[in-house]
């Protein structure tokens, strides 16, 4: 069965005296952070668990608005979008075309009044575990993504992170040595959870 979850999305920060291309970063999919799914009674706890994406192939992946398959995709990997797996969870970076869809989506980021990312995928019978006592779901293995969204309402609400805070981390990151940027990703991700619980 086909699931969705939701994350958040971020400008690329360009020079100003650059080329300004459309390019939207974030993370879809965000590992070890437990949050509800659904409400009242059906309610459960979610958690994707590092390393739950070894595998995963994201070959002809689509960055799409509002999970609509209907529309012309905004970006696609291995033409004009890169997924990567880090420490964090699953990473994007994607440039969008020069359509009045994507200005649109583009310019509503950069406003913050989109911020939202989510994704839409599969995991087989033996890629989780659920804990009836805790009403937890732990997932190991996913078997297939989809495609990864820009949404407007959010299923995981504590990971979301303002535009202007995302920027900040990523102006100081790119003055650092990998070593430094690891360490600082990490730390500033677990402040920034930890604020908006």
């Amino acid at each position: 069965m086909k699931e969705i979850r939701i994350n958040d999305i971020q400008i690329e920060q360009r020079d100003a005296d650059t080329q300004e291309d459309m390019i939207l970063v974030g993370y879809p999919i965000l590992f070890d952070t437990p949050t509800t799914i659904g409400k009242g009674d059906n309610a459960y706890t979610e958690v994707i668990q590092r390393g739950a994406l070894d595998g995963v192939d994201f070959n002809d992946t689509r960055l799409i608005y509002n999970h609509d398959m209907n529309k012309i995709p905004l970006a696609r990997t291995g033409k004009t979008m890169e997924l990567y797996v880090d420490e964090v969870g699953l990473r994007m970076r994607a440039t969008l075309p020069s359509t009045e869809e994507a200005r649109s989506v583009y310019t509503a980021v950069q406003r913050g009044d989109l911020e939202n990312m989510s994704f839409a995928f599969t995991v087989s019978d033996d890629g989780h575990i659920y804990d009836a006592g805790t009403r937890t779901r732990s997932i190991h293995k996913i078997d297939k993504v989809f495609e990864v969204s820009i949404v407007p309402y959010p299923a995981y609400k504590e990971t979301v992170v303002s535009v202007e805070a995302r920027s900040m981390i990523e102006d100081v990151h790119s003055k650092l040595d990998s070593t430094e940027r690891k360490d600082l990703k990490i730390q500033l991700n677990k402040l920034l959870l930890k604020g908006d619980r």
